[in-house]
């Protein structure tokens, strides 16, 4: 990693110290439905276009589905890293049933091939962007790599927060979550919960600044 202040912090728990964390293997899953679909494609054409968010080639990404789910990632994060095999099989189960999931990476001295080579490397199931600019960290409200963020189709945020308690306040890692605070809130959206949800704050790596031209 790099030093803090120079690009790419250091972890940050509740943004505090650092602790270290092995990456996890990847975990390849195939996309189950278009980024934007008939019916869907319009409705967060509104508020999203005003982001501009492109994916990692430049082209525009519009995503479809009655929410949006963006996850905030950090090539460098090995928080971030370790939870990509969470993401996309939270991807797959929820993504059939109307959200839109989007990887936004948010490293603003990362070169563009670097994402799109951690997107390939890391086999990360759903469409990302390229959030370098900090249009949708700052929309959302984001602080840190991976944190969470869920929009209704016309942007509402509905949730912020983290993805589990796998790893602690203290950076420790657990064999396996005790709380899944991204699922349970997907879960009662899909079950006709209107939300908002309240959310807590996890272990991972500060966003940095913006520091590009």
């Amino acid at each position: 990693m790099k030093p803090p202040g120079h690009g790419w912090p250091s972890c940050v728990a509740r943004r505090g110290a650092c602790a270290p964390l092995a990456g996890a293997a990847a975990l390849a899953l195939a996309l189950l439905l278009p980024l934007s679909r008939a019916g869907d494609a319009g409705r967060a054409a509104g508020w999203w276009r005003g982001l501009d968010v492109r994916d990692l080639h430049g082209a525009p990404l519009t995503p479809g589905g009655r929410w949006i789910v963006v996850l905030f990632l950090g090539q460098e994060c090995p928080v971030s890293n370790a939870s990509v095999p969470v993401l996309n099989a939270l991807s797959s189960e929820f993504s059939p049933r109307g959200f839109a999931f989007v990887g936004a990476y948010v490293d603003p001295t990362a070169g563009l091939d670097a994402l799109q080579a951690h997107a390939r490397d890391y086999a990360i199931g759903f469409p990302t962007a390229d959030d370098r600019a900090h249009r949708l960290a700052r929309a959302a409200g984001a602080s840190y790599t991976p944190e969470a963020a869920v929009f209704s189709a016309d942007g509402a945020r509905l949730y912020l927060g983290r993805i589990d308690d796998r790893v602690g306040e203290s950076g420790a890692a657990r064999p396996a979550a005790a709380h899944q605070e991204l699922r349970d809130v997907l879960a009662a959206l899909a079950a006709g919960s209107p939300g908002p949800f309240t959310g807590v704050t996890g272990y991972g790596c500060a966003i940095p600044e913006d520091v590009r031209p």
